[in-house]
């Protein structure tokens, strides 16, 4: 597992680096696209830290990716979207992932499908239980 993890961690890599930006440039893009975006509360989630979520931002501004504009309400915030060039990449990205995937996953029969989707459905649910320290003992044999 810990080498289909890497094999998809380094796809998702060259995947980005194509588009000339990085992966965590590509995740701070497709959540701005969601027009939800709070840097702070990113940050939070990715368990970063808000300088390097800052890094990032300037980066994409740099690169004319992002724009900003102060927030109406509280002249602090920033809001933050996509400009028509960052708009265009992570269409660009998110077509490229969609053909690799079909490429990779369409010459596999319905029943290899079906068997890797209950495989990953249980391991997923292992984990989570081991995660949530159910199982505790036996969970460890994961």
């Amino acid at each position: 597992m810990t080498a289909l993890a890497e094999i998809f961690e380094r796809r998702r890599e060259a995947l980005a680096r194509d588009a000339g930006i990085t992966i965590e440039q590509w995740r701070v893009l497709e959540e701005i696209s969601t027009e939800r975006f709070i840097p702070s509360m990113f940050a939070r989630s990715r368990d970063s830290s808000a300088a390097a979520v800052s890094k990032i931002l300037r980066q994409l501004l740099d690169s004319g990716l992002v724009s900003a504009a102060i927030g109406r309400d509280d002249r602090r915030n920033r809001s933050y979207k996509l400009t028509a060039r960052g708009t265009r990449t992570l269409a660009g990205l998110r077509a490229s992932r969609q053909a690799a995937i079909e490429a990779i996953w369409t010459g596999f029969s319905r029943d290899e499908l079906a068997s890797f989707s209950t495989f990953a459905s249980k391991l997923s649910d292992r984990i989570e239980r081991y995660s949530r320290g159910k199982n505790g003992r036996k969970a460890a044999a994961v």
